[in-house]
């Protein structure tokens, strides 16, 4: 498996040597990025439709049996993969967070604590989470049903 990555990414840089080149694609200022794609890996893919498309009321764009990907703005998605397909495969860790960015993020905590889902990190109260070195957010943590950490936030103005 990892010949045949060390390959691929081989004759992808060659490519986009000669693609650059031939003037085709800047080696300075590349073609402007579409949209992002997270992607969550999963055993049991039909457990955490509910929690995306329901609880949560995300589109779904994409609508495959090893894959569902869900529209969260006009240029980010998130993509749940069923094990054994796509290219990585599930970890028991899951090291990745998606975040959540949200002018209300009081309406999101009360939605998603009344629904039970498992917080892993409280909603702190109105100017309660400015600890020094910080980000300026305000928000809360959630396991989604598969085990992923979804985040919440808004931002706020900074003192």
């Amino acid at each position: 498996m990892r010949i045949l990555r060390a390959r691929s990414l081989a004759v992808l840089a060659a490519l986009l040597a000669v693609l650059v080149s031939a003037g085709q694609v800047s080696a300075q200022h590349p073609t402007p990025l579409d949209e992002t794609i997270t992607f969550f890996y999963y055993e049991n893919l039909a457990a955490q439709l509910p929690f995306y498309e329901d609880l949560l009321g995300l589109e779904k764009t994409m609508d495959e049996d090893w894959v569902k990907i869900y529209r969260i703005t006009a240029t980010s998605s998130v993509g749940l993969v069923l094990e054994g397909h796509g290219v990585h495969h599930v970890s028991a860790d899951k090291p990745a967070m998606l975040s959540f960015v949200t002018d209300d993020v009081d309406a999101w905590y009360e939605r998603l604590v009344a629904a039970d889902v498992r917080v892993l990190k409280e909603l702190p109260a109105p100017g309660g989470d400015s600890e020094p070195g910080r980000a300026p957010v305000r928000g809360f943590i959630v396991e989604d049903p598969g085990g992923y950490t979804i985040e919440f936030f808004s931002w706020q103005k900074s003192p």
